[in-house]
């Protein structure tokens, strides 16, 4: 099968690594990527003009990634020209591109979710924006003086996506994130998976949710019974709306009040926890993404790795703000350790930093504890000016 990954960050590095592993694959592109050296870079100027690239090549599964190619409704436009695609169609991108949007069809399906607050009676406080702000759309409001701080950043960092705001109550617990595959007709639930929530351990630091993670994560009886009731719902309600499209839906949950609450949804695989996912997965993915394609997704029985598989991301000084780019990256071999790369540019055939988030790295182990500490010690050994690497195992 020939194979097109839509992207260019740590996610889609981590698709290419897992897809060029399938005895399925043939020929794999990136869109685009020229230092991803599994899959051959294509360049385009429209989704149309990549459309036609697509028949060309013999495409026969696309697969995307980051939220701006799926809000903007290429799955659409690739189902027109009958072309495989791995996303929601635009109307299904709302669930990740409108938060208001996703919280009307939840409470219509019982599906757990923070309540809307009208007027600010007690703090903390969370202040969401309704449309996409890159993963920067959501503060936690500790103040008045906070909150009306807070309001005109968002409106001045992200004049589109915080063209509607609105605040929700807080909820406190330890959170987690499933990603499934819906096919049509049903879903196939990956293992759940944890990530670094905050850019450090104070928690006045930036909500980024992209520093680290881990998978699979240890449930309690009760928690696992919930999340199974959660599965199901989200099943019935994809399928009561005669969802008509292929694609990842992420779910971020918290456990608060003896239940599962959504956050937000995603429609998309997450980044890191994609990273985490795939390397603890012992079943081609391209011959789960090709049972997808044909609704045979309740045949699939996911095979896991034993023990456990994290990840740690590395950044550059000042993210996500004001990162201080054009660093040059240079690491050493490690047969226990999966580089993935994520805002990176070659220079020269050299690795330069370009972006908040730089590389990822992975690896598998036994516990939680020899993973990190084998992370952390390798994280150590690349030289990069500027770096910056959270410290801490994931708590949140």
């Amino acid at each position: 099968m020939n194979v097109l990954v839509i992207g260019s960050g740590g996610r889609e590095h981590a698709i290419c690594k897992a897809l060029k592993k399938s005895k399925l694959l043939d020929k794999l592109y990136i869109a685009s990527s020229p230092v991803f050296k599994e899959a051959v870079d294509i360049r385009f100027s429209s989704y149309e003009e990549l459309a036609q690239k697509c028949k060309a090549l013999q495409i026969d599964i696309v697969i995307v990634g980051p939220e701006a190619p799926i809000c903007d409704g290429i799955a659409d436009i690739f189902k027109k020209h009958k072309i495989n695609i791995i996303a929601p169609t635009k109307k299904w991108s709302n669930l990740e591109s409108s938060k208001l949007v996703a919280k009307q069809l939840m409470s219509h399906y019982s599906i757990n979710n923070a309540p809307i607050i009208k007027a600010p009676s007690r703090f903390p406080l969370v202040l969401k924006a309704d449309g996409l702000c890159g993963g920067k759309g959501v503060k936690i409001i500790y103040s008045m003086d906070e909150l009306v701080t807070q309001m005109e950043k968002l409106k001045a960092d992200f004049p589109e996506g915080a063209k509607r705001i609105f605040m929700e109550e807080y909820l406190e617990g330890v959170e987690l994130s499933l990603i499934s595959l819906w096919d049509g007709k049903s879903l196939l639930h990956f293992p759940p998976a944890r990530d670094f929530k905050r850019l450090s351990l104070s928690k006045d630091s930036p909500n980024t949710g992209g520093m680290g993670s881990y998978c699979p994560v240890e449930l309690t009886e009760v928690q696992q019974d919930r999340l199974d009731l959660y599965k199901t719902k989200l099943n019935f309600m994809l399928s009561d709306e005669k969802a008509d499209f292929i694609g990842f839906i992420y779910s971020g949950l918290i456990w608060a009040k003896n239940a599962w609450y959504v956050l937000e949804y995603n429609m998309r695989p997450g980044d890191p926890e994609t990273q985490s996912i795939l390397n603890q997965l012992d079943t081609d993915l391209l011959y789960i993404l090709n049972a997808a394609i044909y609704q045979k997704l309740d045949e699939i029985k996911l095979r896991l790795k034993n023990g456990v598989s994290a990840t740690l991301v590395v950044a550059s000084d000042g993210y996500p703000q004001q990162p201080k780019d054009g660093n040059l990256i240079e690491f050493p071999e490690d047969k226990e350790i999966v580089v993935h790369y994520s805002g990176v540019e070659l220079k020269n055939e050299k690795l330069y930093s370009k972006g908040g988030r730089n590389l990822s790295i992975t690896t598998s182990a036994g516990d939680l504890n020899t993973a990190f500490n084998r992370l952390y010690s390798y994280s150590d050994k690349i030289r990069m000016e500027n770096k910056y690497v959270r410290e801490g195992l994931p708590k949140n």
